[in-house]
C-alpha cells in the first residue's frame, strides 16, 4: 500500500531559494544560523525538499520574503 503524502509539510521551490538567497546576499550557513536553523534544515530546503512550515517561515522571514515567494 502506499504511503499518503504528508500535508503537513511544504516543498521549497529550489530556484526561488537560491534567488532569495542572492538577493539576500547570504550563503547557506549564514543564514541557518540568522534563522536559527541547523545548517541541514537549510541545505534540504536549497535542494528543494519537504519541510515544516514553521523552518520555511524563519527563513522567509530572515530573507524579507513572504513565505509563498520561496514554495512550489
Amino acid at each position: 500500500m502506499p504511503m499518503s503524502k504528508d500535508l503537513t509539510m511544504l516543498k521549497a521551490d529550489s530556484q526561488k531559494f537560491l534567488i532569495a538567497m542572492a538577493n539576500a546576499e547570504l550563503e547557506p550557513a549564514e543564514l541557518a544560523t540568522k534563522a536559527g536553523l541547523s545548517n541541514n534544515i537549510v541545505y534540504s530546503m536549497r535542494k528543494g525538499c519537504y519541510t515544516k512550515p514553521k523552518y520555511l517561515g524563519a527563513v522567509a522571514r530572515t530573507l524579507s520574503v513572504k513565505v509563498q515567494d520561496l514554495i512550489e
